[in-house]
């Protein structure tokens, strides 16, 4: 059987001049941007936002040297996904990276994959946590290009979370053990969590985004000797006035330094590939207010990227879902 998997993520510019048209991208989601407006009022609108943001995007990707890594890690993931997969199956699988917002858009990897007569799609949300915001936009582009391009729905699997898969969890343990100092050094370690924020009005609307992260949270507790790690939890990267789920990091991280916390390790809880939000905001906007603030030492945690233990948790959720899809076909029939 050939198997196409399709991981999923946001995607980000490639060039300062793809900023815009990106965030153009972005804006023009329902799924991310709530206006019930007529479309004829709407798009003008998104354009106006896109073209209002475009300039301080554009001074962020010039710090992170023009444009996102996000498309070079997820090739990178691909690569080691396929390897661990094909070692140990019979089946063919290719790993292709498909952006929600920008190139390789999910559309053109799709019908890359239709073309090329794979017999199961696998969709692999990149995001470990539900939010109609991100796995729920991709579910939504997922079924309009069944759609559009009839693909029959007992080909097609979608995994849009693994955020309390074990071995996931396990993976984020091991990142943080490898940046924590050793033990018995600097007696109770400080790691501040900080997830990306989601408007409240999707929390009260029944997103399960929040329950998900503390979830995790507190099963990764469990990884550690009671006393010796202290967990806080923050959220990041809010956009307009509405109101966010908080605290906000930056405001986590005075309240911190306030506490008299000198020594802070900071996690990008959620984000399993670096990007702006883990680079320029956890990496040198957060830093340099917490250093400010009187924190003294102040580390950024990579996100998981291509580490071994999460490229295992990828393999072994997709092959477990295989299966499960499989069984679960197998008894329809029969019924």
């Amino acid at each position: 059987m050939k198997i196409a998997i399709l991981l999923a993520n946001m995607g980000g510019p490639d060039s300062l001049e793809a900023v815009e048209p990106y965030l153009l991208e972005i804006f023009k989601d329902p799924d991310i941007i709530d206006i019930p407006l007529p479309e004829f009022v709407r798009l003008p609108l998104v354009r106006f936002l896109a073209k209002k943001r475009a300039p301080e995007s554009r001074e962020i990707y010039q710090k992170l040297g023009g444009k996102t890594p996000l498309l070079e890690i997820t090739q990178a993931q691909a690569q080691a996904l396929k390897q661990l997969l094909n070692e140990k199956n019979d089946q063919r699988f290719e790993i292709f990276p498909a952006m929600r917002y920008w190139h390789p858009f999910m559309e053109e990897v799709w019908q890359k994959v239709t073309e090329e007569g794979f017999d199961k799609i696998v969709v692999l949300s990149m995001y470990p946590f539900f939010s109609t915001t991100t796995s729920g936009s991709v579910i939504n582009e997922a079924r309009r290009l069944m759609q559009k391009y009839n693909t029959p729905r007992e080909k097609v699997l979608i995994i849009d979370r693994f955020g309390d898969h074990p071995k996931f969890i396990e993976s984020m343990a091991e990142q943080l053990r490898q940046n924590l100092p050793q033990k018995g050094t600097d007696g109770e370690a400080h790691v501040l969590f900080s997830a990306h924020s989601i408007p409240m009005k999707r929390i009260h609307s029944g997103d399960p985004y929040f329950d998900e992260i503390k979830q995790a949270m507190d099963l990764m507790r469990r990884k550690f000797p009671q006393g010796s790690v202290k967990f806080h939890l923050s959220f990041q990267s809010k956009l307009g006035p509405i109101r966010w789920l908080s605290p906000a990091t930056p405001e986590k991280i005075e309240e911190l330094a306030l506490q008299g916390v000198k020594r802070l390790f900071v996690f990008p809880l959620g984000f399993v590939a670096d990007n702006s939000e883990t680079i320029f905001e956890i990496g040198m906007l957060y830093r340099d207010l917490a250093l400010e603030k009187g924190i003294e030492s102040y580390v950024r945690i990579e996100a998981l990227n291509t580490q071994p233990l999460f490229m295992e948790a990828l393999s072994q959720i997709v092959l477990e879902r295989l299966t499960a899809d499989q069984v679960g076909q197998k008894e329809t029939k029969q019924n």
